[in-house]
This record gives C-alpha cells, structure tokens and sequence, in this order.
C-alpha cells in the first residue's frame, strides 16, 4: 500500500513585518554613517581650500622674488585694477596675463565686456574657489560681468576708508600709504615684516554673495576696492560686514550693513568652526572662530612687535 504523498511549501520571500525591520535597520545605519561622510568631505574640501591658499602663497613669494615686493591689492591709478590679475603669471596662467590690458581698468575691454561672459575676468579659476562654498561663482550684480572668488588679502586691524586723525601703530601687509588714498597702494617687502613671516597673515578665505546676481559684494576679488581683502575688526565668521554702496542682502545668517566710512569685511568660510589662512612664509593653517580677538588682530600685522607663536 503506498503512502500518500504530503507536498511542503516553501516560502520564498519575507513577510511584510520582516521587510518593516530589514528597512528599519538600514535606516539606522545609513543615519549613523550620514555625518562621518559628511564630516570627511568636509574635511577633503577644507584641505582642497587650504591648497588654494597655499599656490597663491607661492605665487605672491614669485612676484616678491621676482620685483622685490609683495603686488598692490587694489589702485585707481594709473587704471582700476586688483592684485589679482598681477599674480596670474605666477600660477600658471600667463594666457590670461596676456589677454589682460593692463592698460585700462578691470571693467573695460577686453577686461570685462558689459553684460557678458566674454571678458578675461569672465574665466573661472578653480583656484579662485573653496568647495565648501559656491564654485564657479560670478559677479552679475551691475553690468561689468567678472569672476568672484573666495581668496582676499590681509589688511590688517584697519577700516577703509580710516577716518580717525592718527595713523595706526601698525598695520597689514597690504593697504593705503597713508591708511586713505586710493591712489597710493602698499606694496609691502618682506623686510618690513619686522614681526616675522611666520607670525604674519598674508591671506584669508572670504564667503561669496549666494547667487552670481546678488550685489553683495564679499567675494568680488576682481574689483580694485573693498571685496578683494579683508579685516581683522573681528574674529572670523564674526561680527557684521560694513561694505560701501547699497550691495547688502541682509541676510540674517551672514549679517552685513551698508556704510560710507569705517567699511571691514571678516574673515568668514562655509567650513564649521573657522577659516582657512596663508602666512607670509608661504604656510597655510586652520584658525578656530573662537581665536582670541587680540591674538587675531596682532597676527594680522606685520610691524606690531607681537610674536603670536602657539597662541593663533
């Protein structure tokens, strides 16, 4: 007699509870795993930064090397122009030294072609750019179209323009003659860095307006005046950006307000804790938002007779 035969069912997917927890789970993970990929990006974006600031470091130490002093960070005399366009032939990019007539200024041809793409200042740079922020970021916000950039010179514990009767103590490496004129530019020599280039700020990371139209003009490197430096009134990513002319968005996360005198922009970057800088030597280092205020200023001068040593 032969048994009957009994068939067994095999289940062959999960059930839906099953499916709930695998999903649940993986989410977890992926919650956990979210900041340590954010945080090392972050980290790859600051050193890409910090590399930024040290080929313009060893840019700016060819121009001295080559005339005997650092390049001026902006005039009106003869032309219009900032330190920028002077130190392309020393990052490699003597096609643009060439394009550039040096004989008028930065906002007109073949400099800049109003309401286009076309003039030299037009070209972007990766150098000019810190990941972090807006890459490829362009100045739109009148009709001389130019490349921003998130690099600036140091000038110093000094507002522009500086209206008190006295002239300062001591000041950047960059900056005015007589603290005023924007006809009379400094262009420091290393001998006169009495404090030490090591002890020395020679740059700094700004942030950039938020889109390519806005008329904030932090980040604006191209232009003679103003966007191409900045202070050190106070600490990084600090206090409130006075900037001439009615270019201020307001912007509650990134304070700044419109002024005719006494204008400073601060040191600021889109990395957490602080800002990427460039040292007279050529060193580039990470400074904390929390640095001391007079640690800060007197890092920023070249003749004030601070060693800041361990301190900055």
């Amino acid at each position: 007699m032969s048994l009957p035969t009994i068939s067994v069912r095999r289940r062959l997917g999960f059930t839906l509870v099953e499916l709930l927890v695998v999903i649940a789970i993986i989410g977890v993970l992926v919650a956990l795993l979210l900041p340590a990929v954010q945080a090392a990006r972050e980290a790859s974006r600051r050193m890409k930064c910090q590399n930024n600031l040290r080929q313009f470091a060893i840019a700016m130490h060819n121009v001295h090397d080559t005339n005997l002093k650092l390049p001026y960070a902006g005039t009106t005399s003869p032309v219009r122009a900032s330190w920028v366009s002077q130190v392309w032939p020393y990052f490699e990019q003597n096609g643009m030294a060439q394009r550039y007539d040096t004989t008028v200024g930065f906002y007109q041809p073949p400099n800049t072609v109003q309401n286009t793409f076309n003039g030299v200042l037009c070209t972007r740079i990766a150098m000019y750019y810190c990941a972090s922020d807006r890459p490829n970021g362009m100045w739109q916000g009148d009709t001389y179209w130019r490349s921003r950039g998130n690099y600036v010179v140091s000038w110093g514990p000094i507002t522009q323009p500086y209206t008190p009767p006295t002239i300062p103590i001591a000041w950047g490496v960059f900056g005015y003659m007589d603290f005023s004129s924007l006809n009379q530019p400094r262009q420091t020599r290393f001998s006169e860095i009495t404090d030490g280039l090591s002890n020395t700020l020679l740059m700094s990371e700004v942030i950039m307006g938020r889109t390519d139209g806005s008329p904030d003009q932090r980040g604006d490197i191209n232009n003679d005046q103003g966007s191409n430096r900045f202070m050190t009134i106070n600490t990084p990513n600090k206090g409130i950006d006075f900037m001439g002319g009615p270019w201020c968005e307001n912007r509650p996360d990134v304070p700044c307000a419109q002024a005719s005198v006494n204008q400073h922009y601060a040191a600021r970057s889109r990395h957490p804790t602080g800002v990427n800088v460039s040292l007279g030597d050529g060193s580039t280092r990470f400074v904390a938002n929390n640095v001391a205020l007079n640690v800060w200023q007197a890092a920023s001068t070249i003749n004030g007779g601070e060693s800041v040593g361990t301190d900055f």
